[in-house]
């Protein structure tokens, strides 16, 4: 049995780490030697005559103030400190201690002069919380000891007077290294696990708010959400996202499938909203082709079915198939005879869970004998293992070695039993596939569309030729017609049908079979090809989902919309004129989006991302790229230059922005002083009146966004394989600043 590793004092890991880097040999230090082994000289001792470790106390700090929230700075506002604990005052101009002083409280503008005040009136108003403009930062003990200047190599220990720490090192020291110790220093350098559990919440105080501040300032990166994308949006007041199909993360998509899977337990029930048959019948009874109700009739199929699958998790957003993607491997899979050779996003394959294997591997016949053999059960282990995605039942089978097999129950062919169980387990495993689909060509040479064609009908400049003509002139739009289009080669054709094989024509013979193009098993076209039941299959609303993603796309390059606007869109009460906007709906189509959280609890000086980590599938395909500054708060603070750059992790204040391929732009925020009473700068509460119509509140956090696209494709032209984001904040007179920005987050989205 191994040991219980023995948990490490803070100081124990300091000289761990100070051994590390240090290595075997060990300069002299001005005698001081291997300081950190000993207590008692780091702690008092100096070098060069700086303080390795800063006394507690600081005499010295008090000297130069920074400036507080109301306006009440000194000159030395731009001196560079940071903020220990941030103190959250019921308002922003309410932080002095003495309910007396009413004179401070007073407005410093009237349009009318009025009396004095002579009582304070305190903050009995219900407001949200600060909205920025924090307490005087302080200089916290560790960015006074000699120690961490000297990690970090600032002055002097930058070369300049002295070498920077440590010397003769094997390595530098990371961020986190330099964090951790300067942790130990200001929780006051306990030395042994009883002093840190005698002072515990101190110590995990210490290090939570020193990890803000080192993000706040820069030196360690801001790491991606672990959230569902939605989860983020939602926290920061934003648009539910639809995404790519391939660019939703592991849990968006189990997620999204468990969601189906759910739905499909209600399928007996046929009057119940939960169950996907439901839905897909109101298309087979209700749906809307061939003329301007086509795109605004589907928006609103998708919208309401997103709400109900929202039901079951709030963060589900309905994925959209970017065709176009996939046009290359495709080339060659459309565009002949020969079916069942399309590729498709491999979300929407079948494949092998250790799970299903199992269920394969015990499965009984009628004569209460293995279904599979040794060998098919090995082949069923080897997809497993090898994670192998098929586009179509009839590919997982091949793969496998068991033959496509069909039975007469009733004059109906129906699958064998063990082609049923097959498909039952792959259609648990993965609810988005489905049977009777052969994507790929129709027996015929055809087209399947590029980027260049989308290019094309997104240049159509009337919605009557981009979506069709309205009730008293109809007619297919363009678009229309690519869709079509992509339904037949999305079902496909079945190769095992008597019409498109002679063998089989042999097999239903033998089977005294009648040829039924429209049997439920084994059709002669896969169900995405016929618009009646085409919304049974899951690939629909991917599919349909970019047909409004383009539109969506359409409508912000043109103003065109269709003619009868006040047109019912059944079986909804709502109209074509309700489904114009897709943003108010509450959606947007975003390709991927990567969010970097932010705490408002400190001001930024410096926002530094990890890379973003998104596929070079669409680093090579994205149309747009853009910069998102969450919830930026409006609250009484100092006006503010923000910098950005892309993969540029040592960008500074003085980092050049011109001749500079990494800089993105300069924007600026426009803020001002509180001359309300006290909570006055705070935030707006929440709205959860469903009937406050009332606009957007004056100091509502606001959202900037930049385009990023040229950068980005200079950052991939020049060999990046990712991207990340920098800002840096400065004054307006162009020094460094505190307490002029405070934000909830930070997001990289990329457009299709």
């Amino acid at each position: 049995m191994s040991r219980k590793k023995r948990k490490l004092s803070l100081y124990d890991q300091v000289t761990d780490i100070l051994n590390t880097l240090q290595g075997k040999t060990v300069p002299s230090y001005q005698g001081l030697h291997a300081f950190w082994l000993n207590p008692e000289v780091f702690l008092n001792a100096s070098l060069y005559g700086q303080r390795l470790i800063a006394p507690s106390e600081d005499k010295s700090s008090s000297e130069n103030p920074v400036p507080g929230c109301c306006g009440t700075a000194s000159e030395s506002s731009t001196k560079e400190t940071t903020t220990t604990t941030p103190i959250k005052s019921k308002g922003c101009c309410s932080g002095s201690d003495n309910s007396k002083d009413t004179a401070s409280k007073q407005p410093a503008v009237t349009a009318v002069q009025q009396p004095p005040t002579t009582t304070s009136i305190g903050d009995c108003w219900p407001s949200g919380e600060s909205g920025g403009g924090m307490s005087t930062p302080t200089a916290k003990r560790s960015d006074r000891s000699a120690i961490i200047i000297g990690l970090k190599g600032h002055y002097p220990f930058d070369g300049s007077i002295f070498p920077k720490l440590l010397w003769d090192a094997d390595s530098d020291a990371t961020a986190d290294q330099i964090q951790l110790i300067a942790n130990w220093i200001d929780a006051d350098c306990p030395l042994t696990l009883e002093e840190e559990q005698a002072n515990q919440k101190k110590v995990q105080h210490i290090a939570v708010n020193n990890s803000l501040q080192a993000l706040a300032n820069g030196e360690i990166k801001h790491t991606k959400s672990s959230h569902k994308t939605n989860k983020d949006q939602k926290d920061n007041k934003g648009l539910t996202v639809r995404k790519e199909i391939s660019s939703l993360t592991t849990q968006e998509l189990s997620t999204f499938r468990e969601a189906l899977n759910c739905m499909y337990q209600y399928t007996d029930f046929w009057q119940d909203e939960r169950s996907f048959d439901f839905w897909a019948r109101i298309h087979t009874n209700s749906c809307q082709h061939g003329w301007e109700q086509f795109l605004p009739w589907h928006r609103l199929y998708l919208y309401f079915f997103e709400q109900k699958l929202q039901d079951y998790n709030e963060d589900i957003a309905l994925p959209y198939w970017s065709w176009t993607d996939y046009a290359d491997v495709n080339k060659n899979t459309f565009n002949n005879t020969k079916y069942d050779l399309g590729i498709l996003p491999d979300a929407y394959g079948c494949y092998l869970t250790k799970t299903g294997v199992d269920i394969l591997k015990n499965k009984k016949d009628a004569q209460d004998k293995g279904m599979f053999s040794k060998k098919e059960i090995s082949k069923f282990e080897e997809i497993q293992k090898n994670k192998t995605v098929f586009n179509s039942g009839l590919r997982f089978l091949k793969a496998v070695g068991i033959p496509y097999e069909i039975i007469n129950s009733d004059n109906t062919a129906v699958w064998s039993d063990k082609i049923r169980t097959i498909y039952n387990v792959l259609k648990e495993i993965n609810p988005l596939w489905f049977p009777n689909r052969w994507p790929g060509a129709l027996g015929s040479p055809t087209q399947y569309p590029t980027k260049e064609d989308i290019n094309t009908l997104l240049s159509i400049d009337n919605f009557g030729d981009f979506g069709g003509g309205p009730s008293f002139d109809h007619h297919f739009g363009s678009l229309e017609k690519v869709h079509n289009g992509m339904h037949n080669f999305s079902g496909g054709t079945n190769p095992n049908f008597p019409n498109n094989n002679p063998e089989w024509e042999k097999i239903y013979k033998k089977l005294n079979l009648p040829v039924n193009p429209q049997n439920q098993e084994n059709p002669i076209y896969g169900w995405m090809t016929d618009n009646r039941i085409t919304a049974f299959d899951p690939l629909f609303w991917g599919h349909h989902s970019n047909v409004d993603r383009i539109w969506a796309r359409w409508q912000e390059l043109h103003n065109g919309t269709p003619q009868e606007l006040d047109g019912a869109l059944a079986p909804w009460s709502m109209t074509v004129k309700d489904a114009m906007s897709i943003q108010k709906l509450g959606y947007t189509y975003l390709k991927d989006s990567v969010h970097y959280p932010v705490s408002s609890n400190m001001s930024i000086k410096k926002f530094s991302s990890e890379p973003s980590g998104v596929s070079s599938k669409t680093l090579d395909t994205h149309r747009k790229a853009e910069i998102k500054i969450h919830r930026v708060r409006r609250g009484n603070l100092q006006n503010a230059h923000i910098r950005v750059f892309l993969n540029s992790p040592d960008a500074t204040i003085d980092t050049p922005t011109t001749d500079n391929d990494h800089f993105v732009e300069e924007i600026t925020t426009f803020h001002g002083s509180c001359y309300g009473g006290p909570g006055h700068c705070n935030l707006p509460l929440d709205n959860t009146r469903t009937f406050d119509h009332r606009t957007l509140h004056h100091h509502e956090p606001r959202n900037y966004k930049i385009d990023v696209t040229d950068a980005v494709n200079r950052m991939l032209t020049n060999g990046a394989k990712d991207i990340s984001v920098q800002m840096v904040v400065l004054g307006i007179n162009g020094k460094p600043i505190d307490n002029a920005l405070y934000i909830d987050g930070v997001s990289l989205n990329f457009m299709d």
